[in-house]
């Protein structure tokens, strides 16, 4: 018996070998989206994570946490994973996917710290206190990134408690190289030669969990995200990673798939289905399976794409199963709808008559398409009712389905003695200036109301100089006939110019110049110019700069889209002495003029830092470099337009320390 339960143990172990084995090691990627449980997701053979509870003489509590919602910085409110003070996950890894050349991934916003330190990431089973953690600097409340026993690494301090961070912790086993990634900006880079931070096949990964040689060592954050990858993260795969976080955070991408178009608003017509899935082509290591609903598939195969069409019109069900033959209880299965309509339109006219005062009509029919209708003259602006009633005219009318399929005919409606009136469109003028209103008509008198501003109520095309914008109604009148039309009259308020305050300037120094109005809505066909344009490297612009050798005033004369005028003026002052000034305004738009928001300094050897913050709080820009500036970026993208505070502090030639607070604007 013995030597026989040998042999069949042997053959356990082959078969795992055989079979288990290489599947495993052809998984790449285990994720984690906290959807209200701690699965893995599927179709992903893989451990689902474990709660535990911090070792130690730290009280853990009997609650690990809570599944909570949250707003993530996309806008998506879902379900995130809040766990409570001293319990964080275990990941097994059993098969060994972390090991010494890894990716580990977490999207988290830290809620609450621990008093000094909070673990991140223990690779040693709770056995060792070496670990990734975030550490409390002195006189700060947020917190620095900690290689124990290695010391603090990149920037300190940097991380707070209230910003959803995409944490990545990314090892070249090849190299020893650790590196760290806050969203898609490289934080800091770390020789593991040691192996402290390294991954074994069957020894547990904790995250937000502590060891018992030091306890209380953590903290409560909020987790919508969690991946672990068998391989080494370049910065392409960084900054994919991080432009698709909102997406791979809520959706599962394995089974997902389009259709074009959708709805089909023509039967019969070929449509389209396309996968937009995670898994790359041919598919290799998935089973693909699909649901057509009665469809044909005209082409395609696996994983497509496909061309399919329906012998009837309606809505179809398309479904997609991915299952892993590793786990085939662990399939994702997803359904679509695709609406094919078969919408058509009938019409019937009825002529009017303004003489004896009946009035046409048209009537419009659907066919064959979705309830409910609706019915429209200009396929915008759409109504219950399915009957018009209009003058004499060629009109185009629209029909709207359920499915939010649109057909449009051309119809014309007679009338044997017609009326229309049809005034120029909707403008506005400044204030103090008149226009005549211009009015095609066939009528035979006319009414305009209100009185004020006109100079002839009854004229067809009277002169309207409104104290106000107004709108004014004109009634058309031939023989039992009646028809209105409106225009509105907008003024333009005068225009208010607002320049760059007065200033002391340096010397031969460029100093930004700029002139903005409440009443321009559009810059881009706005007109500035000033005066004199001596020292200025463009007088026609919104924002030139001034390099001046000597006192001057400027005067700038705006003109709106409109043709709205208003002049404002600044005065300039020269400023012969050791100093630090920052421009007032700054446009990083890439026209190649004031991109970059840079000191202004005379006589100053050496900066000590230059922060730029933004309305938040947040530090947009740091340097201590003395001929370094702000592009008006903000971790990889453009800032916003505003106002920004900046704080500098150098030192003179003369060994003087200068400090200067103050704000800029971020023009477009």
């Amino acid at each position: 018996m013995q030597g026989n339960d040998m042999k069949w143990n042997a053959l356990h172990i082959l078969l795992f070998l055989l079979f288990y084995v290489p599947f495993a090691r052809a998984q790449t990627k285990h994720t984690y989206r906290f959807n209200n449980n701690l699965e893995v997701a599927k179709p992903e053979c893989g451990p689902d994570l474990q709660l535990a509870a911090a070792l130690g003489s730290c009280a853990a509590g009997t609650l690990p946490g809570i599944f909570s919602r949250d707003v993530l910085p996309c806008g998506v409110q879902r379900a995130v994973y809040h766990n409570n003070l001293n319990w964080g996950f275990m990941y097994p890894n059993t098969n060994g996917l972390v090991t010494e050349t890894y990716t580990i991934q977490l999207y988290l916003k830290v809620t609450a710290w621990g008093p000094d330190w909070t673990r991140i990431i223990d690779f040693s089973n709770g056995a060792s206190d070496n670990g990734i953690y975030f550490k409390k600097p002195p006189g700060s409340n947020e917190r620095c990134l900690d290689f124990y026993p290695n010391g603090i690494q990149g920037n300190c301090p940097y991380f707070d408690n209230s910003t959803y961070y995409l944490l990545t912790f990314t090892r070249d086993g090849a190299t020893g190289t650790v590196s760290v990634y806050v969203d898609n900006q490289l934080f800091t880079s770390y020789k593991d030669l040691q192996k402290n931070y390294v991954g074994k096949a069957g020894t547990p990964i904790y995250i937000f969990r502590d060891d018992q040689i030091k306890s209380c060592e953590s903290g409560e954050a909020n987790f919508a995200y969690l991946a672990f990858h068998n391989r080494y993260f370049s910065k392409t795969d960084v900054d994919k990673s991080f432009s698709e976080i909102c997406y791979e955070a809520n959706i599962n991408s394995y089974a997902d798939f389009s259709i074009s178009p959708n709805p089909t608003c023509e039967f019969p017509k070929n449509i389209e289905i396309k996968y937009t899935g995670s898994i790359p082509a041919p598919g290799t290591g998935y089973d693909i399976k699909w649901d057509w609903d009665g469809g044909t598939v005209v082409s395609g195969s696996g994983m497509g794409p496909y061309v399919l069409n329906w012998n009837s019109p309606g809505k179809k069900n398309i479904t997609l199963t991915v299952a892993n033959p590793g786990c085939p209880n662990k399939p994702l299965e997803n359904s679509k709808q695709a609406i094919i309509s078969n919408l058509d339109l009938t019409t019937s006219v009825t002529a009017g008559n303004c003489d004896t005062g009946t009035e046409g009509s048209i009537a419009l029919t659907p066919k064959d398409g979705a309830a409910p209708y609706q019915y429209s003259m200009d396929s915008v602006n759409y109504q219950a009712s399915n009957i018009f009633k209009k003058p004499a005219g060629n009109y185009r009318v629209f029909v709207k389905d359920g499915n939010d399929c649109v057909v449009g005919k051309n119809v014309a409606l007679q009338f044997t003695s017609d009326i229309n009136v049809r005034i120029m469109p909707d403008t506005t003028v400044c204030e103090g200036q008149s226009v005549q209103l211009v009015t095609e008509s066939n009528g035979e008198s006319f009414a305009w109301s209100p009185l004020a501003g006109l100079d002839n109520a009854t004229a067809r095309e009277p002169i309207a100089a409104p104290p106000a914008t107004t709108s004014y109604i004109v009634t058309a009148t031939k023989g039992f006939c009646t028809q209105t039309d409106t225009i509105r009259v907008g003024i333009a308020p005068k225009i208010e110019v607002n320049v760059t305050p007065d200033a002391v300037v340096e010397y031969n120094v460029p100093f930004q110049l700029n002139a903005t109005s409440p009443q321009v809505q559009n810059y881009a066909q706005a007109r500035f110019l000033w005066s004199p344009a001596d020292g200025l490297n463009d007088p026609n612009i919104q924002s030139p700069i001034a390099l001046l050798l000597e006192d001057r005033s400027y005067t700038v004369d705006v003109t709106s889209e409109l043709g709205c005028t208003g002049q404002g003026q600044v005065n300039l002052s020269i400023k012969r002495q050791e100093s630090i000034n920052i421009p007032t305004a700054f446009t990083p738009n890439g026209d190649g003029r004031n991109e970059l928001l840079l000191p202004v300094v005379n006589g100053i050897e050496t900066i000590r830092y230059f922060r730029i913050y933004n309305r938040w709080g947040q530090v947009v820009f740091s340097t201590n470099q003395l001929n370094a500036g702000w592009d008006g970026t903000f971790k990889g993208s453009a800032a916003a337009s505003g106002t920004y505070v900046w704080e500098i502090e150098g030192v003179s030639t003369k060994g003087k320390v200068i400090s200067k607070k103050g704000a800029v604007m971020l023009l477009e």
